[in-house]
């Protein structure tokens, strides 16, 4: 048999997170910088992917549960830790988890550098909503099973938000952007309020108040959706290209009053808004049960009755499978 080799994208990762650990050096020489620019010039995937790469090994390296919202200053290099952090589909997590300790005895210089941040934390979800402060004076609602990791370098501020929901209302600094990773897209702002919903590679992007770019993470060279207050962007599942539509935010936004409002909307674009809720999730057998709608206001903390009468409002049957609920077509 043939040996393996790794694919382009493989090699490209490999490449990145090998000139991210030699940029902490202090030995590094002229020579080795040069390189490092002719690289970048080599290809745009370059710059994108050790972009990519410098974030997330320094989301990476440092993080530690906290249980308040009072921001703590982040810990010598020698007693930083290194979590397991797992995102489906995201190969780069496990290298950036592999390599943090390496990083974090270069912490000095990579803070000179602006390669890793002064203040690193993170706000662990639970099973309601709940209101942290960042450190540098932004709020963020969390919604149900959210986690959040914040980092806050010398020139910017880091996000990362893999799973969940939650609104944003940032502190104005035009000195230091404020960026929201989810697992496929970035979001960017200097100040300004809005909602990030994120499932599974999709994403929805709601701005209240300001200004926000969207871009997915694979789109390199292509011009991010720019949203303007009352719109929300989405991108579907590995997608490179966004939508654009007007909304209402205070619909969007009612999970912070403890409702969910859908406005005639599919069983496939419910389920994972009604999933995080649930003692239960969801399942659709198929396509065509997904396909049909319901509407209405509910509060979430009955929406395992909701489900449950279901059958009573629609042509479906439910029934426990797997340790969820399947959700099939009765006709």
């Amino acid at each position: 048999m043939p040996p393996s080799h790794p694919s382009d994208d493989d090699r490209v990762t490999e490449e990145a997170a090998d000139w991210c650990l030699r940029l902490q050096a202090e030995e590094m020489s002229d020579a080795d910088r040069a390189a490092f620019e002719r690289w970048c010039r080599e290809d745009p995937r370059h710059v994108a992917e050790f972009d990519a790469m410098r974030e997330l090994w320094s989301l990476s390296a440092g993080l530690r549960p906290q249980a308040t919202a009072s921001p703590a200053p982040a810990r010598p290099a020698e007693t930083v830790r290194s979590p397991v952090v797992r995102a489906p589909g995201q190969r780069r997590w496990a290298l950036a988890a592999c390599v943090a300790a390496a990083l974090a005895v270069g912490w000095p210089v990579g803070w000179s550098f602006g390669v890793l941040p002064g203040t690193v934390d993170v706000f662990l979800g639970g099973d309601r909503h709940r209101v942290v402060d960042l450190p540098d004076g932004s709020t963020v609602d969390l919604n149900v099973r959210t986690t959040l990791f914040y980092a806050q370098f010398r020139d910017r501020r880091s996000v990362l938000m893999d799973h969940g929901e939650a609104y944003f209302a940032v502190a104005g600094d035009a000195a230091r952007p404020f960026t929201v990773f989810t697992a496929a897209h970035w979001v960017r702002v200097t100040g300004t309020r809005f909602n990030v919903w994120a499932n599974d590679g999709e994403l929805a992007v709601t701005l209240a108040e300001g200004a926000v770019t969207v871009s997915a993470s694979a789109a390199v060279g292509e011009e991010p959706l720019r949203l303007t207050p009352g719109q929300q962007g989405r991108f579907a599942r590995d997608s490179r290209f966004g939508s654009v539509a007007r909304v209402d935010p205070r619909r969007v936004l009612s999970w912070r009053e403890g409702k969910l409002v859908f406005d005639d909307i599919t069983l496939a674009e419910a389920v994972p808004l009604l999933n995080p809720y649930l003692s239960q999730p969801l399942r659709l057998a198929d396509r065509r049960v997904g396909a049909m709608r319901i509407g209405g206001v509910y509060d979430v903390a009955d929406l395992d009755r909701v489900v449950a009468s279901l059958p009573r409002v629609l042509p479906v049957t439910i029934a426990a499978k797997d340790g969820a609920l399947l959700l099939s077509s009765a006709r």
